[in-house]
């Protein structure tokens, strides 16, 4: 039995006309599935938990964007099944380092046939000792203020509906630094202190790409068992700005003097000004934040190699 989440206010409806052409392949190759449509999270968890519970599930996939996939992962994480994404988000960040393609049909032939890989996980503990489980990123300065903005704007929307989600990011970027001020940021990596003076953003990642598409960690791999820290510091708005561009290619890391990217198995951040912070696009609350890599805890259903 396959089981579909649906969000069909992802990528601001995108979600519900993904799903009907979905639907309409299943139906026509006589596919057995069942579906969830919730109108909030906690329903849809409860829901696939009550299904998992009593139905011969054998594959969950999920149509949304990264936040319908983070809202799932604690229960993925513990199903232990194979798991499988049709992106119809804004940013999809995880679709996109893991190959998944834009085409709904392209991407249900994959889940279809059933080749997965183990990834990587993050899991953060803020200081009231919450814990959650990130896909992709946790964002921690101002790349989390962007995020915070696009979540609550009505741009975003616009974007969506104009097929360039992206946009809203950086759209974002430039509402969020006219009031972001950079702060000391201590990051300690595998028991090593870094210390920045002026630290304006903290990215830990699990893969290459945050933010629709900002190749922030380059060389990051959803199942190389590390987590990767790019920290941009010490640099003034105007540099800020320069560099921002080339975050889009994965070149800001050769500004070895404002950008330091390091990887390791467990990072902690803080600083002396509560930053915010946030996994996947979703509130991660704020500094002092820490992050481990769990290895090999999602079996994800990826495309054929060769």
């Amino acid at each position: 039995m396959l089981l579909f989440v649906v969000n069909e206010n992802s990528g601001n409806g995108r979600g519900r006309k993904i799903w009907a052409k979905v639907e309409e392949q299943l139906q026509n190759r006589g596919t057995d599935h069942i579906k969830v449509v919730a109108n909030s999270e906690m329903e849809a968890i409860t829901q696939v938990s009550e299904l998992l519970a009593c139905n011969n599930v054998r594959t969950i996939a999920a149509i949304g964007g990264d936040g319908t996939l983070h809202s799932l992962l604690p229960l993925l994480a513990e199903a232990n099944i194979p798991f499988g994404l049709i992106p119809s988000g804004s940013g999809n960040d995880s679709a996109r380092s893991l190959g998944i393609p834009k085409d709904p049909i392209k991407a249900l032939e994959i889940i279809l046939a059933g080749q997965t890989l183990k990834i990587d996980l993050l899991e953060t503990k803020s200081d009231n000792g919450h814990k959650q489980l990130t896909l992709t990123a946790v964002a921690v300065g101002l790349d989390a203020a962007v995020a915070d903005d696009v979540n609550r704007s009505s741009y975003k929307g616009w974007c969506n509906k104009l097929g360039i989600g992206s946009l809203a990011y950086v759209i974002g970027l430039l509402r969020a630094m006219a009031s972001f001020k950079p702060a000391p940021i201590k990051v300690t990596l595998d028991g090593n202190v870094h210390e920045f003076k002026n630290g304006w953003l903290s990215a830990v990642s699990n893969v290459s790409t945050y933010g629709g598409g900002l190749k922030i960690c380059p060389t990051a791999q959803p199942n190389d068992g590390h987590l990767h820290v790019c920290i941009v510091h010490d640099c003034s708005v105007l540099r800020m700005l320069l560099i921002f561009p080339t975050v889009l290619w994965g070149k800001h890391i050769r500004f070895r003097r404002f950008v330091t990217t390091l990887s390791g198995n467990a990072v902690s951040i803080e600083s002396p000004s509560p930053l915010l912070a946030f996994g996947d696009g979703e509130p991660s609350g704020q500094t002092p934040i820490s992050a481990v890599v769990v290895p090999r805890q999602l079996d994800f259903l990826i495309a054929a190699s060769g």
